[in-house]
C-alpha cells in the first residue's frame, strides 16, 4: 500500500514538474514575442525621428519689461486634445462646430498667437521672463473607436506625424518670446493608444503620443531656450515657479453626468494623501480628457480640446467650447488670470 502511495506522489510531482516547464516555456516564447514587438515599435520611432530636419528657431521677440519691480510671474499654456485626423462634419452637429486638419492648424497657431499678445499685456504690470507648456495627450485622433477609423482624414502614423509637427511649430513660434521654455509632457492618454483596451504598465511609451513628443522635441531642437520634460509614466510632477503641479491625461477618472467633479476631488485627495511627508507633493492637479475648461475649487485645472464639439457630443447634448487653457502662475500666490483661448473661428461666431 506505502509503495502505492508513494508511486502515484511520484507520479503527481513528476507531471507538476512537467506543467511547470510547459508554462515556463510559453511564458518565455511569450516575452519573446513582446521583446521583439517592442524593438520593432522602438526602432519605427528612431527611423521617424532620423528623418525630421532640424530648424532654425523664429527671431528673437524683443519685449517691453515691465513698469514695476516685483516677484517674476511665469505663464502656462496647456496643449492637449487636439484630435488630429478627427473630422467634425458641420451638418451632423447643427452647425455648432466644424474641424479638419485646416481649421486645427490655424486654431492652434491662433490660440498661441492670442496667448503670446496676452502675456504681453501681462508685461505692463509683471515681470515674464519664461514660460511652460503642459502637453497632456489625447494629440490624435487615433484608431480606437471603428467610427473613428472610418471617418479619420488620414491614417494614424500620419495623424502622428502631423500632430507632431503642429506642436513642435508652436513651440518655435512660443520660444523667440522667452528667455526659457520649459516643456511638460505628459503622454499617457487613450485616443493614443496602440491596442484596443487601456492599459496601465508602459501606457506613454505604448502610445503614439510619445512618437509626437518625439517629433516635437526634434521641431525645437535648435532652440537652446526650451528644455523638455517628458514622463515615462501616467502621472507627471511638473514645477512651475516653485508651485507643484501633478498632471495626468484623466481618463482613469470615472464619472458620470457631464464633468465628474467627485472623480476630480476624489483623485486629489487620493493623491494628496498617498504623497503627504514626501518631496512628491503638489499644489494643483492638472487634468484634461473632457474637453470642458475649468478651474475647480482654486485647485483642479481641467483643460478643453481643440476639437470641440463632436457628433457624439451632439447626441449626448453636450458642447464643448473648442479652446485651450492658460494662467500665470506666481510664487507666493498660485495659480491667477486662469484664461480658456477659443478657437478664431469659433471666436467670430460668439461675436456675432
Amino acid at each position: 500500500m506505502a509503495k502505492l502511495v508513494a508511486e502515484k506522489q511520484l507520479a503527481d510531482s513528476q507531471n507538476t514538474i512537467e506543467a511547470l516547464r510547459t508554462a515556463n516555456r510559453i511564458l518565455a516564447t511569450t516575452e519573446k514575442q513582446l521583446r521583439a514587438q517592442l524593438g520593432n515599435q522602438q526602432e519605427f520611432f528612431d527611423q521617424v525621428a532620423g528623418t525630421l530636419k532640424v530648424q532654425d528657431p523664429y527671431p528673437k521677440f524683443k519685449y517691453t519689461h515691465a513698469q514695476k519691480t516685483g516677484s517674476p510671474i511665469v505663464p502656462v499654456l496647456e496643449l492637449s486634445d487636439l484630435h488630429i485626423g478627427e473630422v467634425v462634419q458641420e451638418n451632423e452637429v447643427e452647425g455648432f462646430n466644424k474641424y479638419n486638419w485646416e481649421i486645427a492648424q490655424a486654431g492652434l497657431f491662433g490660440i498661441v498667437t492670442d496667448f503670446l499678445q496676452w502675456v504681453e499685456i501681462q508685461r505692463s504690470f509683471y515681470t515674464i521672463n519664461e514660460c511652460a507648456v503642459f502637453l497632456k495627450g489625447d494629440y490624435v485622433s487615433g484608431d480606437i473607436h471603428q467610427e473613428l477609423m472610418a471617418t479619420n482624414e488620414f491614417p494614424l502614423p500620419v495623424q502622428t506625424a502631423n500632430a507632431g509637427t503642429l506642436i513642435g511649430e508652436a513651440l518655435r513660434r512660443i520660444a523667440g518670446h522667452f528667455n526659457k521654455v520649459t516643456v511638460w509632457g505628459c503622454g499617457a492618454d487613450n485616443h493614443g493608444r496602440l491596442q484596443h483596451k487601456p492599459q496601465a504598465k508602459q501606457k506613454a511609451a505604448n502610445s503614439m503620443s510619445y512618437l509626437v513628443h518625439h517629433i516635437a522635441a526634434s521641431a525645437v531642437s535648435g532652440c537652446n531656450n526650451v528644455r523638455l520634460e517628458m514622463s515615462e509614466g501616467i502621472k507627471q510632477l511638473a514645477i512651475v515657479n516653485g508651485k507643484h503641479f501633478l498632471n495626468m491625461h484623466g481618463d482613469t477618472l470615472k464619472g458620470w453626468a457631464g464633468l465628474p467633479w467627485y472623480a476630480f476631488t476624489r483623485e486629489a485627495g487620493r493623491e494628496a494623501i498617498k504623497r503627504m511627508f514626501t518631496d512628491k507633493a503638489f499644489h494643483y492637479l492638472g487634468i484634461a480628457h473632457f474637453h470642458t475648461p475649468c478651474f475647480h475649487e482654486g485647485r483642479i485645472i481641467v483643460n478643453a480640446s481643440l476639437s470641440g464639439t463632436s457628433e457624439f457630443d451632439h447626441g449626448c447634448g453636450r458642447h464643448a467650447l473648442p479652446c485651450q487653457v492658460a494662467y500665470m502662475v506666481h510664487p507666493k500666490y498660485g495659480v491667477f488670470n486662469f484664461t480658456p483661448f477659443v478657437r478664431k473661428d469659433v471666436q467670430q461666431k460668439l461675436v456675432k
